[in-house]
């Protein structure tokens, strides 16, 4: 998804500076913008870490002189419910995906203050809709949530303007080496993904280049009035998962027709 930020953002013309802790793969993104024609450079961020998050803010400055908005993706997805995580799983759940927000927000916002500008950081459904087995992950990404809607309340008088989008499944490398974790074989990780995609109304995965167009709104003047907002970008999966709820609600009033129903 960042790679497709990155190219997204720059054909937008945007001035692009790809972070990550994988330096290299930045770099070649970096290299491919360039390449097009696109202003662009990378580094090595740590964004669990303060001092590199700062050094990260400040590269930009002397490379582009401001920023203007800051596309918060990083994060990092653990698995387990809470009688099987380790403390040090919950550590880490926490660090990469709350502290890397927290820390990104903090060295970043000083520069958007300076002009204004905007923050868009990474949620996903699961803290919209719940899910099995991630119990360190959904109330990490929850912290997301929450310090979105905090910002937005403590700078929108100043000028700066703090969103999210929230993800659905997105067929990406790390989506991919998930689920062929979980499968035995081919055949099994077939099954998989064909469970995964009959949960959605639109019966396909998402794509980087979707959520990247989610992400461009909220970062420039298309959503000039929005701020504090989570934005599924989701193939429909939350109004399906709510279509049940929906359906009780009417029943109780005498005004739901049973024969219609439908269990998900």
């Amino acid at each position: 998804m960042g790679r497709a930020v990155a190219a997204r953002f720059a054909a937008n013309g945007m001035a692009v500076l790809c972070a990550d802790l994988n330096e290299p793969a930045a770099q070649a993104v970096a290299n491919g913008l360039t390449a097009a024609g696109h202003p662009a450079c990378a580094v090595r961020t740590d964004i669990t870490d303060e001092a590199s998050v700062a050094a990260m803010a400040a590269a930009a400055i002397n490379w582009a002189g401001r920023i203007d908005t800051c596309i918060a993706n990083a994060g990092a997805m653990i698995e387990g419910d809470i009688l099987s995580l380790s403390l040090t799983d919950w550590n880490r759940a926490m660090l990469v995906n709350a502290t890397g927000a927290f820390l990104t927000a903090r060295a970043v916002l000083p520069h958007l203050l300076v002009q204004g500008g905007t923050l868009v950081f990474t949620a996903t459904t699961v803290d919209l809709s719940g899910m099995k087995g991630v119990a360190a992950y959904l109330p990490a990404k929850g912290a997301v949530m929450a310090l979105t809607r905090q910002l937005a309340a403590d700078f929108a008088a100043r000028g700066v303007r703090v969103n999210a989008v929230a993800p659905g499944a997105v067929r990406t490398p790390l989506s991919e080496s998930q689920f062929r974790a979980r499968a035995a074989d081919e055949a099994e990780f077939q099954t998989l993904l064909a469970q995964v995609i009959g949960r959605y109304p639109i019966s396909r995965w998402g794509t980087p280049e979707e959520i990247a167009e989610g992400m461009l709104f909220l970062a420039t003047d298309r959503s000039s009035w929005m701020t504090g907002q989570i934005i599924p970008i989701d193939g429909g999966l939350l109004e399906l998962r709510q279509a049940p709820r929906s359906a009780r609600s009417k029943a109780r009033f005498g005004r739901w027709d049973a024969r219609a129903e439908t269990s998900f």
